[in-house]
């Protein structure tokens, strides 16, 4: 059931990124660039903002609904100690498909969302994002007799397919970008391939790696123990970071996410929820592999960081 939820995660992180448009506001405003107020973000008798957030369902363990209707998951926690560190604002939480989120977070019914949502060019272009929360380990799963270990050990080898607008494509092409001598093959699909059916073809030999995660990895052993005797899997070589999502007009708020993320940051509240809900202190392994955000040397003119 996870490797469904991991799949829907990285087709949430698609998703998002089909939207157009830019925009800013002023200070204090919640309104876009056209004057016009947004849905998701109300001004209260007091002069403090409720913000309705969505919550996309069915992406454990970063956002989901429970068996007793409760919602629960990293980012749903990340999402509740910001609100508590904001005085200004109150979040509002509604549980949301990953279907239904983008349009209506690019319409103003939610202010935004976050889900382990991975930075790619269309969402630079298309929406403002926050500094990283959270942070998805990158591996290389392998035969066992390959057992690879770094990028470099893909020279000539063929990769497992993902569409070209998934969130692993991205992390893979900026790979490549670095090591631009490896050289390696990855027929071209714009679907999907089930995780088991990737790791079945790297065990078969139709293909030599698959460029995943640790975590749909370790999924799928739990469910097939024998599937660790053929295959390998590397420590990471990179992480992802994982940002939320921003209606394209609320720099306000997302500067005030930004500085209580850096917060949590330092008061060790992200690493908790990392060993909680990921079973490992992900940032540690952001650190070890110099993909970790500077959090410490964060200013409000670093917003667009990504855009560097």
């Amino acid at each position: 059931m996870k490797r469904k939820l991991f799949a829907l995660i990285l087709t949430g992180v698609t998703a998002l990124s089909l939207l157009s448009g830019c925009g800013s506001s002023s200070s204090g405003s919640a309104s876009s660039g056209n004057g016009k107020s947004i849905a998701a973000v109300k001004k209260q008798a007091d002069g403090t903002y409720e913000v309705t957030v969505a919550v996309l369902d069915g992406m454990a363990p970063y956002t989901y609904t429970d068996a007793n209707g409760d919602m629960q998951g990293y980012d749903y926690e990340w999402m509740k100690a910001v609100d508590e560190k904001l005085k200004d604002y109150t979040f509002k939480y509604v549980s949301v498909s990953a279907d239904a989120a983008p349009a209506a977070i690019q319409a103003g019914t939610y202010a935004f969302s976050a889900s382990a949502h991975f930075v790619t060019p269309a969402r630079e272009k298309n929406f403002i994002l926050g500094i990283p929360e959270g942070y998805y380990p990158v591996n290389l799963i392998s035969r066992k007799e390959d057992s690879f270990t770094k990028f470099e050990d893909l020279d000539g080898k063929s990769l497992v397919p993902n569409p070209p607008n998934d969130g692993l494509s991205v992390v893979l092409s900026q790979m490549h970008e670095k090591y631009p001598d490896v050289k390696y093959t990855q027929d071209p699909t714009s679907e999907y391939i089930p995780y088991l059916d990737g790791l079945n073809d790297v065990i078969s030999g139709k293909y030599d790696c698959w460029f995943g995660g640790e975590s749909m990895y370790n999924d799928l052993i739990k469910s097939d123990s024998s599937l660790a005797d053929k295959t390998y899997c590397s420590d990471p070589i990179t992480t992802a970071a994982c940002v939320p999502v921003f209606n394209k007009s609320l720099t306000d708020l997302r500067e005030a996410i930004n500085e209580a993320t850096v917060e949590l940051y330092k008061d060790g509240t992200l690493k908790e929820l990392s060993e909680k809900w990921l079973g490992k202190d992900y940032l540690q392994t952001a650190k070890d592999t110099g993909s970790l955000f500077d959090y410490e040397g964060y200013t409000s003119d670093k917003a667009d960081w990504y855009k560097d």
